[in-house]
Protein backbone atom coordinates (compact mmCIF):
# COMPACT_ATOMS: atom_id res chain seq x y z
CA UNK A 1 0.00 0.00 0.00
CA UNK A 2 1.53 3.13 -1.26
CA UNK A 3 1.04 5.62 2.08
CA UNK A 4 1.30 9.05 0.42
CA UNK A 5 -0.67 8.33 -2.84
CA UNK A 6 -3.86 6.14 -1.98
CA UNK A 7 -7.05 7.35 -2.27
CA UNK A 8 -6.68 9.74 -5.00
CA UNK A 9 -10.23 8.90 -6.56
CA UNK A 10 -11.22 10.28 -10.02
CA UNK A 11 -13.74 13.69 -10.35
CA UNK A 12 -14.70 14.54 -13.32
CA UNK A 13 -13.92 18.65 -12.78
CA UNK A 14 -10.95 18.56 -10.72
CA UNK A 15 -9.72 21.60 -9.02
CA UNK A 16 -6.21 23.21 -7.84
CA UNK A 17 -5.62 21.87 -4.00
CA UNK A 18 -5.36 25.58 -3.16
CA UNK A 19 -9.14 26.20 -4.91
CA UNK A 20 -10.49 23.52 -3.05
CA UNK A 21 -8.77 24.68 -0.01
CA UNK A 22 -10.76 27.99 -0.32
CA UNK A 23 -14.04 26.36 -1.37
CA UNK A 24 -13.65 24.03 2.23
CA UNK A 25 -12.65 27.13 4.03
CA UNK A 26 -15.39 29.57 2.72
CA UNK A 27 -18.08 26.20 2.85
CA UNK A 28 -17.52 25.97 6.58
CA UNK A 29 -17.92 29.16 7.59
CA UNK A 30 -21.10 29.80 6.16
CA UNK A 31 -22.61 26.69 7.16
CA UNK A 32 -21.81 26.81 10.52
CA UNK A 33 -22.75 30.24 10.53
CA UNK A 34 -25.88 30.63 12.73
CA UNK A 35 -27.05 34.07 11.23
CA UNK A 36 -30.86 34.39 10.42
CA UNK A 37 -29.79 36.43 7.37
CA UNK A 38 -31.62 35.63 3.99
CA UNK A 39 -29.30 36.11 1.91
CA UNK A 40 -27.12 33.80 4.32
CA UNK A 41 -29.66 31.36 4.09
CA UNK A 42 -29.66 31.31 0.43
CA UNK A 43 -26.15 30.26 0.32
CA UNK A 44 -26.12 27.54 2.88
CA UNK A 45 -29.10 26.11 0.31
CA UNK A 46 -26.61 27.06 -2.49
CA UNK A 47 -23.61 25.30 -0.83
CA UNK A 48 -25.33 22.09 0.18
CA UNK A 49 -25.95 21.42 -3.61
CA UNK A 50 -22.86 22.28 -4.60
CA UNK A 51 -21.32 19.83 -1.90
CA UNK A 52 -23.95 17.16 -3.52
CA UNK A 53 -22.92 17.81 -7.26
CA UNK A 54 -19.15 17.11 -6.28
CA UNK A 55 -20.46 13.91 -5.02
CA UNK A 56 -22.52 13.25 -8.15
CA UNK A 57 -19.45 13.91 -10.08
CA UNK A 58 -17.57 11.71 -7.68
CA UNK A 59 -19.90 8.94 -8.73
CA UNK A 60 -21.01 8.39 -5.61
CA UNK A 61 -24.30 8.38 -6.36
CA UNK A 62 -25.74 6.10 -2.97
CA UNK A 63 -23.49 8.58 -1.16
CA UNK A 64 -25.07 11.43 -2.37
CA UNK A 65 -28.73 9.97 -1.84
CA UNK A 66 -28.26 9.73 1.92
CA UNK A 67 -26.51 12.79 2.35
CA UNK A 68 -29.48 14.92 0.62
CA UNK A 69 -31.77 12.13 3.04
CA UNK A 70 -30.02 12.99 6.03
CA UNK A 71 -29.07 16.69 5.69
CA UNK A 72 -33.31 17.07 4.67
CA UNK A 73 -34.10 15.28 8.32
CA UNK A 74 -31.51 17.07 10.37
CA UNK A 75 -33.28 20.27 9.16
CA UNK A 76 -36.99 19.06 9.39
CA UNK A 77 -35.82 17.72 12.54
CA UNK A 78 -34.30 20.97 13.63
CA UNK A 79 -37.21 22.99 12.58
CA UNK A 80 -39.36 21.06 14.52
CA UNK A 81 -37.81 21.21 17.76
CA UNK A 82 -37.32 25.00 17.15
CA UNK A 83 -41.02 25.54 16.20
CA UNK A 84 -42.03 24.28 19.91
CA UNK A 85 -43.65 21.09 18.75
CA UNK A 86 -41.42 18.79 21.03
CA UNK A 87 -40.36 19.37 24.55
CA UNK A 88 -36.75 20.46 24.76
CA UNK A 89 -36.10 20.70 28.42
CA UNK A 90 -36.42 17.04 29.24
CA UNK A 91 -32.56 15.61 28.71
CA UNK A 92 -33.84 12.96 25.59
CA UNK A 93 -34.80 16.41 23.77
CA UNK A 94 -32.32 18.00 24.74
CA UNK A 95 -29.56 15.16 23.19
CA UNK A 96 -31.92 15.25 20.02
CA UNK A 97 -31.59 19.06 19.65
CA UNK A 98 -28.12 18.68 20.45
CA UNK A 99 -28.15 16.16 17.47
CA UNK A 100 -30.01 17.28 14.60
CA UNK A 101 -28.30 20.80 14.96
CA UNK A 102 -24.61 19.32 15.02
CA UNK A 103 -25.78 17.29 12.01
CA UNK A 104 -27.41 20.04 9.90
CA UNK A 105 -24.23 22.13 10.79
CA UNK A 106 -21.31 19.59 10.44
CA UNK A 107 -22.75 17.54 7.58
CA UNK A 108 -21.87 19.16 4.38
CA UNK A 109 -18.09 20.30 5.75
CA UNK A 110 -17.87 16.56 6.42
CA UNK A 111 -19.03 15.28 2.77
CA UNK A 112 -16.85 18.48 1.72
CA UNK A 113 -13.82 17.29 3.39
CA UNK A 114 -14.25 13.83 2.30
CA UNK A 115 -14.22 15.23 -1.74
CA UNK A 116 -11.26 16.83 -0.91
CA UNK A 117 -9.35 13.69 0.73
CA UNK A 118 -10.53 11.90 -1.72
CA UNK A 119 -9.91 13.81 -5.05
CA UNK A 120 -6.56 15.52 -4.51
CA UNK A 121 -2.57 13.60 -3.85
CA UNK A 122 -0.26 14.11 -0.89
CA UNK A 123 2.11 15.30 -3.62
CA UNK A 124 -0.65 17.61 -5.13
CA UNK A 125 -1.03 18.95 -1.56
CA UNK A 126 2.28 19.50 -0.57
CA UNK A 127 3.19 21.44 -4.14
CA UNK A 128 -0.05 23.77 -3.52
CA UNK A 129 1.05 24.26 0.07
CA UNK A 130 5.09 25.30 -1.07
CA UNK A 131 3.76 27.64 -3.95
CA UNK A 132 1.67 29.59 -0.90
CA UNK A 133 4.72 29.24 0.79
CA UNK A 134 3.64 27.57 4.47
CA UNK A 135 6.77 26.56 6.51
CA UNK A 136 7.62 22.86 6.17
CA UNK A 137 6.25 23.05 10.09
CA UNK A 138 2.56 23.43 9.08
CA UNK A 139 3.00 21.62 5.74
CA UNK A 140 4.62 18.21 6.69
CA UNK A 141 1.99 17.68 10.38
CA UNK A 142 -1.09 18.57 7.88
CA UNK A 143 0.83 15.82 4.74
CA UNK A 144 0.38 13.30 7.56
CA UNK A 145 -2.65 13.72 8.66
CA UNK A 146 -4.06 14.51 5.29
CA UNK A 147 -3.33 10.61 4.42
CA UNK A 148 -3.01 9.04 7.99
CA UNK A 149 -7.43 9.31 8.86
CA UNK A 150 -8.58 7.87 5.39
CA UNK A 151 -5.69 4.83 5.47
CA UNK A 152 -6.79 4.06 9.26
CA UNK A 153 -10.66 3.97 7.79
CA UNK A 154 -9.39 1.37 4.88
CA UNK A 155 -7.72 -0.49 8.17
CA UNK A 156 -10.79 -1.12 10.01
CA UNK A 157 -12.39 -1.63 7.38
CA UNK A 158 -10.13 -4.52 6.55
CA UNK A 159 -10.31 -5.77 9.96
CA UNK A 160 -14.12 -5.78 9.74
CA UNK A 161 -14.24 -7.88 6.46
CA UNK A 162 -11.27 -9.90 8.18
CA UNK A 163 -14.02 -10.50 11.07
CA UNK A 164 -16.82 -11.33 9.24
CA UNK A 165 -15.00 -14.29 7.32
CA UNK A 166 -14.22 -15.77 10.79
CA UNK A 167 -17.66 -14.90 11.89
CA UNK A 168 -16.93 -12.82 14.79
CA UNK A 169 -19.42 -10.26 14.98
CA UNK A 170 -20.39 -6.94 17.18
CA UNK A 171 -22.76 -9.24 19.19
CA UNK A 172 -20.27 -11.30 20.38
CA UNK A 173 -19.74 -9.55 23.45
CA UNK A 174 -17.63 -6.12 24.50
CA UNK A 175 -14.47 -7.94 25.43
CA UNK A 176 -14.16 -9.52 22.19
CA UNK A 177 -15.18 -6.36 20.34
CA UNK A 178 -12.06 -4.74 22.25
CA UNK A 179 -9.83 -7.99 21.63
CA UNK A 180 -10.75 -8.63 17.70
CA UNK A 181 -11.37 -5.06 16.61
CA UNK A 182 -9.50 -2.37 18.39
CA UNK A 183 -6.22 -4.50 19.66
CA UNK A 184 -5.73 -4.65 15.78
CA UNK A 185 -6.33 -1.45 14.77
CA UNK A 186 -3.96 -0.06 17.46
CA UNK A 187 -1.27 -2.77 16.20
CA UNK A 188 -1.86 -1.11 12.59
CA UNK A 189 -1.92 2.78 13.85
CA UNK A 190 1.31 2.49 14.95
CA UNK A 191 2.49 0.02 11.74
CA UNK A 192 1.40 3.24 9.91
CA UNK A 193 2.63 6.47 11.75
CA UNK A 194 6.12 4.00 11.26
CA UNK A 195 5.62 4.12 7.68
CA UNK A 196 4.54 7.67 6.95
CA UNK A 197 7.70 8.98 8.94
CA UNK A 198 9.72 6.35 6.93
CA UNK A 199 8.01 7.92 3.78
CA UNK A 200 8.64 11.31 4.90
CA UNK A 201 11.81 11.04 5.36
CA UNK A 202 12.71 9.35 1.61
CA UNK A 203 10.61 11.62 0.06
CA UNK A 204 12.94 14.38 1.53
CA UNK A 205 10.11 16.74 3.48
CA UNK A 206 12.41 16.81 6.28
CA UNK A 207 15.10 19.01 4.45
CA UNK A 208 15.59 22.45 4.72
CA UNK A 209 16.09 22.86 0.45
CA UNK A 210 13.83 23.46 -1.95
CA UNK A 211 12.05 20.56 -3.04
CA UNK A 212 10.90 19.98 -6.88
CA UNK A 213 7.84 17.91 -7.33
CA UNK A 214 6.55 15.96 -10.74
CA UNK A 215 2.98 16.84 -10.21
CA UNK A 216 1.89 19.58 -12.10
CA UNK A 217 -0.26 21.81 -10.45
CA UNK A 218 -1.71 25.33 -11.54
CA UNK A 219 -4.97 27.44 -11.70
CA UNK A 220 -7.27 26.52 -15.03
CA UNK A 221 -10.49 27.68 -16.20
CA UNK A 222 -12.57 26.02 -13.66
CA UNK A 223 -10.18 26.94 -11.09
CA UNK A 224 -10.65 30.82 -12.00
CA UNK A 225 -14.59 29.93 -11.95
CA UNK A 226 -14.69 28.83 -8.74
CA UNK A 227 -12.85 32.14 -7.22
CA UNK A 228 -15.11 34.04 -9.35
CA UNK A 229 -17.77 32.47 -6.77
CA UNK A 230 -15.61 32.32 -3.97
CA UNK A 231 -15.39 35.93 -4.48
CA UNK A 232 -19.20 36.89 -4.96
CA UNK A 233 -20.22 34.31 -2.08
CA UNK A 234 -17.63 36.07 0.15
CA UNK A 235 -19.70 39.54 -0.28
CA UNK A 236 -23.19 38.32 -0.37
CA UNK A 237 -21.98 36.85 3.37
CA UNK A 238 -20.38 40.30 4.19
CA UNK A 239 -23.28 41.38 3.04
CA UNK A 240 -25.87 39.51 4.90
CA UNK A 241 -24.01 39.67 8.31
CA UNK A 242 -24.38 43.44 8.20
CA UNK A 243 -27.78 43.47 7.20
CA UNK A 244 -28.12 41.17 10.09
Amino acid sequence: MNIFESGNEEAVINFDPRTKLMLLLLINTVIISDSKSTLIGGLKIAFVILVFIFLIDMKKIKMSIMYVIIYLLAVGGNHILMSGYISGISAGGLILRIVVYLVERMLPNMMLAWFVLHTTKVSEFIAAMQKMHFPQTITIPFATIFRFFPTIIDEYSSIQDAMKMRNIRMGTGVVSGIEYRIVPLIVSVTKIGDELSAAAMTRGLTTDGKRTSYCEIGFRIQDYMAFIVIILSFTIFITGLIRG
